[in-house]
């Protein structure tokens, strides 16, 4: 195994890459007149869309959680002089993310349409509202399953519970055939999007069951017309499609792992639509699709309204096994292939920001190859970066300098949106991702192309390391390399800290033994520690180093970026001692 140590501290002068969560600093908003930020809409489809739900992700990089009220009740969103319905799916100003659905009465083919945000007025009362909002939805926070939005039948034990805002769709009793079902009152066309956040808890000893769907059906006795996504076993790692047109029926077997630990909630959505004359179904987890599940066929899939339906069942042979289905939401919303685009506009004004409080950015060693990485999390949203000016001089002299940063970014509902990573005037092959899926794939991948950028640093924050699987593929049969990304964050002189570290390393390291598309290296990222008598400042993570080349193996390169307090002759000395 190689171990490469890097990780110089420098700051670039206007770095482009650093600047757009320094934006909201600059903009000064007067509280008693509230904030408005605008949105760019870009209608991909080629059709017009009429009353379409599209997702606005918030974070850190697009919008100050300070400027609005501790839950978010005071947003409000407009367009062409009207106020738009929309529900908020979560809110976190913690961590600086949320999700919010807005329901945009028109969106017009192939162009850009304006909605402005606006937030900050202290007396504003809570208006989301999931049932404006989508065309159908359910948040169960009755005590009793709504009479007039589901129907519900069950056979042998089965049974539905609504309490405390939780559906339990329930098979308690260990007999055979032991089923419960809930399906809605209105049907639904195709290109709709049925979802769901669910969790499954199995209460028996079998590690089986419960057998549960999610999908569209026509008719609860004759069932001619289905579109079912089942799953089983433990942790449900058996996926798979049942589709039925008629008298014609598909079973697709297993073809995913939801790969969800049990009593974890997560969202399920299927995506049941029509494009360029072919009926197709797809699946998505959290929001991202799983390309296993996509699936397409005009003898199998109905165009028929169905409505939409959720059921458990124990297996016929059940051993003293029972479970059930929780829900915490559900509800369906319009869907086509190519979806709209969201972009956040920069705020139109001409300030000079020192370049000291710019974020740190990384730079290996190899100055040849100018390989660059953003220290900081990377904005996870498509904002079109501002005009900068990049200076040649030394770290030292740039950091004295400052820089005036011009936004005037003005977007007309006709002007395709900005790329993402337009070419600066210093020389960069690399750059750090959060979140791919934050944007369109294809498009993120030609943009790094037309930036001349061959390597992706990608900021592994989860466990699921799998969801990254796709990203990773297209960008290999891009000619383009990742690299996962893992931040240490424990204290130096923590004794856990190499444990964890071989824990996140054993992650990535299983990931690269069975995937297609292993990543091409992993780089652990290390901070200062605050303890003064932590030997030489953190000289303790030298079992973290150790664990790496134990754990690693000879194929795999791992390299640690090390904060500039160190002494890199003396660490390169106690290295050769492992």
């Amino acid at each position: 195994m190689e171990l490469f140590l890097f990780f110089f501290l420098v700051l670039i002068t206007g770095s482009a890459l650093a600047t757009v969560n320094d934006l909201w600093a600059i903009s000064k908003v007067n509280d008693t007149e509230g904030y408005s930020q605008e949105i760019i809409v870009t209608e991909n489809s080629g059709e017009t869309l009429t009353d379409y739900q599209v997702p606005i992700n918030l974070n850190f990089s697009n919008f100050n959680f300070s400027q609005a009220k501790e839950d978010g009740s005071d947003l409000r969103f407009f367009s062409g002089g009207r106020t738009l319905n929309y529900w908020i799916e979560s809110w976190n100003p913690k961590t600086e993310e949320a999700l919010i659905w807005v329901k945009i009465p028109s969106l017009p083919a192939n162009k850009n349409t304006t909605l402005l945000m606006k937030c900050g007025n202290p007396a504003a009362e809570a208006v989301s509202n999931g049932e404006k909002t989508f065309e159908f939805f359910d948040d169960f926070e009755e005590d009793k399953l709504k009479g007039l939005v589901w129907d519900s039948e069950s056979a042998g034990g089965g049974l539905v519970e609504v309490k405390n805002g939780i559906c339990k769709v329930t098979v308690p009793v260990p007999h055979a055939y032991d089923s419960s079902l809930i399906y809605s009152k209105d049907s639904f066309d195709i290109n709709s999007m049925f979802v769901v956040k669910r969790m499954k808890v199995t209460t028996g000893k079998d590690e089986r069951g419960p057998l549960l769907r999610q999908g569209f059906i026509d008719q609860i006795s004759s069932r001619k017309n289905e579109v079912r996504f089942q799953t089983e076993f433990a942790n449900e790692s058996r996926v798979r499609w049942e589709t039925s047109y008629r008298k014609e029926r598909f079973n697709s077997f297993d073809k995913t792992d939801v790969r969800i630990p049990e009593g974890e909630w997560y969202s399920s959505g299927i995506a049941w639509y029509e494009e360029n004359d072919t009926r197709k179904v797809a699946w998505f987890k959290n929001g991202i699709r799983d390309v296993n599940m996509d699936y397409s066929s005009n003898d199998y899939i109905t165009n028929f309204p169905m409505h939409v339906y959720l059921y458990a069942e124990s297996y016929s042979n059940a051993s003293k096994n029972t479970g059930y289905m929780a829900v915490e939401y559900a509800f369906v919303r319009k869907f086509v292939e190519s979806e709209p685009t969201v972009n956040f506009v920069s705020d139109q004004n001409k300030t000079e920001v020192s370049t000291q409080n710019n974020a740190e950015v990384s730079i290996q060693s190899n100055a040849s190859e100018g390989s660059i990485s953003e220290s900081e999390t990377i904005p996870e949203t498509e904002t079109s970066a501002p005009e900068i000016s990049a200076s040649e001089k030394s770290p030292e002299e740039s950091s004295e300098k400052t820089v005036k940063v011009q936004e005037n970014q003005s977007v007309n509902e006709t002007k395709a949106p900005e790329i993402l990573f337009p070419r600066y005037n210093v020389n960069l092959s690399g750059i750090k991702l959060s979140s791919p899926y934050r944007f369109d794939s294809p498009v993120l991948i030609s943009e790094l192309e037309s930036s001349r950028i061959s390597t992706v640093f990608l900021s592994i924050n989860s466990e699921d390391v799998w969801q990254y699987e796709r990203f990773v593929k297209m960008a290999h049969e891009n000619g383009k390399k990742v690299h996962a990304v893992l931040f240490e964050e424990l204290n130096c002189t923590a004794k856990e800290a190499a444990n964890s570290s071989t824990s996140s390393l054993n992650t990535i390291l299983d990931y690269n033994n069975k995937s297609l598309a292993p990543f091409d290296g992993i780089n652990i990222y290390i901070k200062t520690s605050s303890d003064p008598d932590s030997g030489n400042n953190c000289m303790d993570y030298i079992p973290l180093f150790k664990a790496a080349s134990e754990n690693a193996g000879e194929n795999v390169s791992v390299s640690a970026s090390l904060p500039p307090v160190y002494a890199s002759s003396n660490i390169e000395k106690k290295l050769l001692l492992l």
